[in-house]
């Protein structure tokens, strides 16, 4: 599957620039989102294939947008999800965003675009692929 579309759900403005200069650098849309209330909307609108998500943001986390997109979106709406996170830095943390969140990643800030993209094509090997 090709990624198109990308959310990208972070309170900090500097995080989002740096980031989504990666994903457009690779002809990937998009979609930011400056707290968790926006994320879910984007995320239960516009279907992205990947939600990268604060794991603290303002009015919900981004466990929150999880529980709560899982509630209301359409039962074939499954987006890759990347926690990313500044603050829960432990193994238990991780641990419990990826049984009780079902998260994919759960990536630790500063994060290096390499690194970022080498997480991404796990689920999307075509990332940077001229299109056939």
């Amino acid at each position: 599957m090709r990624l198109k579309t990308v959310l990208l759900a972070d309170d900090s403005r500097i995080f989002r620039a740096l980031v989504c200069e990666v994903f457009r650098d690779h002809g990937v849309e998009v979609l930011e989102a400056a707290n968790g209330s926006d994320a879910l909307h984007i995320l239960i609108a516009k279907h992205p294939q990947l939600a990268i998500l604060d794991a603290l943001m303002p009015q919900l986390t981004g466990f929150d947008v999880l529980s709560k997109l899982r509630e209301s979106a359409p039962p074939d709406y499954h987006p890759i999800v990347f926690i990313v996170t500044a603050v829960y830095k432990s193994r238990q943390w991780e641990d419990k965003a990826r049984q009780q969140y079902e998260v994919d990643e759960y990536l630790e800030k500063p994060l290096e675009p390499e690194d970022l993209l080498a997480k991404v094509r796990r689920y999307f090997p075509d990332l940077g692929a001229e299109p056939g």
